[in-house]
């Protein structure tokens, strides 16, 4: 009796493990495909050669105004070229109604640059010029980045100040203390006493204080090595030390949030990119078949073009019934004469260049994201536009979403830039288009 119910409950064991299995095994999907139509099929298609057109061409469109850091300094990038920057700002009061005293007497005064910890190339001492605007800066107007303020009076640095190391430094913690990591530039005591000199109403509020002075531009005339300085958050300072007849004590000018102020770059590009030196933008181009070039700080862009995607819609190609699984532009580094000292940039962006300026794509409001992030082991690049061709697409065929690319104007060009090229000075060479191993391509992978 107890052999024949256990022989019993083993068999309802394995009865229920068997429908089990059966019960959980997968549906056959294909039942009852072939009665349908083949237009009703599905495939699924990855195209690597589709054509895609990509020149180099100069950033001259780029605003740079009332960024939260700016770059000082100079970078020779290898193959590329040099890259100059600077910027000019407002200095603000730091309170209103200041009255120096009586007989005040300047002892000193510097510019305190706070620094951000970013930096790029190779470093050597800097001859840094701080000059006066000749006009004041507006914080609702757009700059560019190319351009060149007036200024007066000469340089405000004090002549002793000789070359001086601008690579980062961290701050300095102590038990009791910290000291911050600032830039000192050393300014002439003549001009510091000129503003002592000056009658009470001058200080009385900004709008005075800056129709006296409007602000400073800084540069660096000699030196390599750049690096970035806050020019935000009120840390950098113009501090001036005096004493008068009861007091000795200093008083700060501010670049604070509200002080308007423009990065500004300049560019010197090899000979073998001397087309790009050209004044004209229209012909400061390179075509993309063997090399494209990529350089922040208002230098250098890749467009990207599709010619003939419209021909994916049309019948004996995927038709207007497809939809876009995955489109991946992959650029690959050309490290040829890699150089430690300059490494590629961890992210490349893509970006849309319409009339009223340079947007985002499509993927970067995706799930997905528009990824761009470099791959040290592939030295690639590999950049989501999965929704940004389904949207010319679309455009094109006339169903579907189709965002900013409107079926009434032409589809507006696509950029790769370095993602903060307004507050940065980094390259990279990349593979063009037509070389034989690695070359710039996009992947589509489809269903129809």
């Amino acid at each position: 009796m107890i052999k024949y119910l256990v022989w019993r409950n083993s068999f309802a064991l394995l009865f229920f493990v068997v429908m089990s299995i059966v019960g959980c095994r997968k549906p056959d999907s294909s039942i009852g495909i072939g009665n349908l139509p083949d237009e009703d099929l599905l495939s699924l298609v990855v195209i690597d050669t589709l054509e895609v057109k990509m020149t180099t061409v100069r950033d001259d469109s780029l605003s740079s105004e009332n960024q939260s850091s700016a770059v000082l300094g100079r970078v020779f990038q290898p193959r590329i070229g040099e890259t100059y920057a600077g910027f000019a700002s407002q200095l603000r009061l730091s309170a209103p109604n200041i009255n120096f005293g009586t007989n005040p007497v300047a002892d000193s005064i510097y510019l305190s640059l706070r620094y951000t910890g970013h930096g790029y190339g190779e470093y050597s001492n800097h001859t840094i010029l701080v000059r006066e605007l000749a006009d004041t800066l507006h914080f609702d107007s757009t700059y560019y980045s190319s351009y060149d303020p007036e200024t007066t009076h000469g340089d405000l640095t004090a002549p002793s100040n000789g070359p001086l190391s601008i690579k980062p430094i961290q701050d300095v913690i102590t038990e009791t203390d910290t000291t911050a990591a600032e830039l000192k530039i050393n300014l002439a005591v003549d001009f510091a006493q000129s503003l002592l000199d000056q009658d009470t109403s001058v200080f009385s509020s900004n709008e005075n204080w800056l129709e006296h002075f409007p602000g400073i531009v800084v540069r660096s005339v000699s030196g390599h090595g750049a690096s970035n300085f806050d020019i935000s958050s009120g840390l950098s300072v113009m501090r001036i030390h005096y004493h008068n007849d009861v007091d000795t004590t200093f008083y700060d000018f501010v670049l604070s949030p509200l002080s308007a102020r423009v990065n500004l770059f300049s560019n010197n590009y090899v000979s073998a990119l001397d087309r790009l030196n050209l004044v004209e933008a229209d012909s400061a181009y390179i075509p993309g078949d063997n090399l494209l070039y990529v350089m922040s700080g208002g230098g250098l862009k890749v467009k990207v073009e599709f010619p003939g995607i419209e021909q994916l819609n049309h019948e004996g190609a995927l038709g207007n019934r497809r939809s876009i699984q995955k489109a991946e532009l992959i650029l690959t580094h050309d490290d040829c004469n890699y150089d430690s000292r300059y490494p590629a940039p961890d992210f490349l962006a893509m970006g849309i260049g319409l009339e009223s300026g340079f947007i985002i794509t499509p993927d970067h409001l995706s799930s997905i994201g528009p990824g761009g992030s470099y791959d040290s082991s592939t030295k690639e690049y590999r950049i989501n536009i999965t929704r940004t061709i389904q949207h010319i697409l679309n455009r094109d065929s006339g169903t579907g979403d189709y965002g900013v690319f409107s079926p009434d104007e032409e589809v507006p060009p696509l950029y790769i830039t370095t993602p903060s090229r307004d507050v940065s000075i980094q390259g990279v060479v990349l593979k063009g288009t037509d070389v034989n191993e690695n070359n710039a391509r996009l992947v589509l992978t489809c269903v129809h």
